[in-house]
């Protein structure tokens, strides 16, 4: 569904300021008036947008936004899911898909909120609702919560005269907010603008490279693969042979973070375009690169920066690395660039039985919440889970010891409780605690990676016999898919650490550093542990081939 608002963005870039008012309003310097029709979020009174700022100040969206209700999380995923890109829309449950929005919109999900109101604005059969009013309020609803990406959103709206009295004025003084604020798709939309190197405002761009290159950056910092498509070209311009490499390693980690542009833009680079001026990025003409990038691109098409492939390097490695052999089979590519996980544990509820047994998805309160104990001499007064214990109880629960297994047991109101597992422990020194009846969990992460693995965004591997670690400023001591984070209490955690934080790293080579993605994290911070998945030996030296 971004991929809707993105195309009407960018359609409606070439009409933009053709009205004289909007080009004089736009370029108007120490301008004070703002925007304001009502209260309605919609309206919200904004700044101008000042194409000649003289600073940004990167702030990311990951510690702004408040973090989701799992289980609506999960919901926005299911919805994700059914809106496969590989299904042929009129196959695809759209009611469905809007009732999970829904579900997930009504606790506060904000993703779900804003996609919730693209399928309200889209013709999709099935959407009971088409009202652009209730997309609107949708966004607004958003708004209200500070995402970041709803004041982006508005700014569509405004752009496409979807909200009454908006235009390319009030458009860009939101999506500015909205940048401000953390969005990486404002900063990535206004970073192309800005990054020009002289002003047009009748067709859009200004000649602000310095506050331009700032925004791309900071939005690549959060992995919006897109961005690195402009600073490549941007990085490129001194035409150096640092500044060239320099342009292709971004390139190359937008690919990594799903951009489709980045793979395209480097097709051609590969195939030799402008080798004769000598601004080719690459040197010389490399087709079997030119014809893997050129198959990755035609897949994150479809799925719009959802796909991300961390690991690319395992099958598609810049030069001069050699490449592994491939089956030619473009699912081969797909497979061993994506994120890996190994299988989730068992859960141990599902190997108790009798009165042991919890269902799967499903828990026990704790014994800090007991308010009903009684001895073993007694019939059992309620229905639900029991722990029995022994021991003094003054101060409460302080030394109280485990008479049985340790484990809740389920018991009908009416039973006899059963005896304690110790021969001398008599029933009436035995302390029965009431716990409760089970209770429905929230989705855990390993839920979601299940879920990931079902939707083909996670490929799951054979678990490592051994858990290797290594800080990040060590050699890499195997050959393999490796993940990376930091420390919870890491001011960037929440930005770094995330399910597609992988790398494919030869023995002996160093470790990904942060700063590769303009990430201000020293490589000492980041722990790396191994997970496997090497690429196959073929018998010959020092060529391999793509493994699963």
């Amino acid at each position: 569904m971004k991929a809707l608002f993105n195309v009407l963005r960018i359609a409606t870039t070439a009409l933009l300021l053709i009205a004289s008012a909007h080009a004089g309003a736009l370029t108007s310097l120490g301008n004070k008036l703002t925007i304001a029709m009502s209260d309605q979020p919609r309206y919200e009174k904004l700044p101008l947008f000042d194409p000649h700022r003289k600073d940004f100040t990167c702030i990311y969206e990951a510690q702004q936004i408040p973090s989701p209700d799992p289980e609506s999380e999960m919901w926005f995923q299911q919805a994700l899911t059914m809106d496969d890109p590989n299904v042929p829309i009129d196959k695809i449950d759209y009611a469905k898909v809007y009732q999970l929005y829904l579900q997930a919109a009504d606790r506060n999900n904000w993703k779900a909120m804003l996609n919730l109101a693209s399928l309200i604005l889209s013709n999709r059969a099935g959407v009971p609702e088409h009202d652009p009013e209730a997309a609107i309020q949708w966004v607004e609803k958003a708004m209200k919560l500070g995402i970041p990406d709803a004041y982006d959103r508005m700014g569509v709206y405004h752009l496409n005269g979807l909200v009454k009295g908006g235009g390319a004025t009030s458009a860009y003084a939101f999506f500015q907010r909205a940048a401000d604020m953390g969005s990486p798709a404002a900063m990535t939309f206004l970073g192309y603008k800005l990054a020009a190197t002289y002003d047009n405002p009748s067709e859009g761009f200004w000649g602000n490279l310095p506050v331009g290159t700032k925004m791309l950056e900071c939005a690549f910092a959060q992995g919006y693969g897109d961005a690195a498509e402009k600073l490549g070209l941007i990085y490129a311009r001194p035409n150096t042979n640092e500044a060239k490499l320099r342009a292709l390693k971004t390139l190359h980690e937008g690919v990594k973070l799903g951009s489709a542009k980045c793979a395209d833009s480097l097709v051609p680079e590969f195939d030799g375009m402008d080798l004769d001026n000598g601004t080719n990025l690459v040197g010389h003409i490399d087709k079997a690169r030119a014809q893997r990038y050129g198959k990755i691109r035609d897949i994150l098409k479809l799925y719009d920066g959802r796909l991300k492939l961390p690991n690319l390097d395992k099958v598609l490695p810049l030069p001069p690395a050699p490449l592994p052999k491939w089956d030619g089979n473009v699912q081969t590519l797909i497979d061993g660039a994506k994120a890996v996980t190994s299988p989730p544990k068992a859960k141990q509820s599902a190997a108790l039985q009798g009165r042991e047994f919890i269902p799967p998805g499903y828990a026990v309160p704790s014994l800090n919440q007991s308010s009903i104990v009684v001895t073993g001499d007694q019939n059992v007064p309620r229905d639900g889970y029991w722990l029995t214990m022994y021991g003094s109880t003054t101060p409460p629960g302080t030394q109280l010891i485990p008479a049985r297994r340790n484990m809740p047991e389920r018991y009908q109101a009416g039973e006899r409780f059963e005896a304690s597992s110790f021969e001398w422990l008599s029933a009436d020194q035995v302390q029965w605690h009431y716990l409760g009846e089970a209770f429905a969990v929230p989705p855990q992460r390993d839920d979601f990676l299940r879920h990931l693995i079902d939707v083909g965004l996670l490929r799951e591997i054979p678990g490592s016999e051994s858990s290797i670690r290594r800080s990040g400023q060590q050699r890499c001591p195997q050959t393999g898919i490796w993940e990376g984070c930091v420390a919870e209490n890491h001011p960037l955690a929440l930005l770094y650490n995330r399910w597609e934080q992988q790398a494919f790293v030869e023995e002996g080579h160093a470790f990904p550093s942060p700063s590769e993605r303009l990430i201000d994290i020293t490589v000492s911070d980041v722990q790396w542990t191994y997970l496997g998945s090497p690429n196959a030996e073929t018998g010959m030296p020092g060529i391999y081939a793509i493994g699963l």
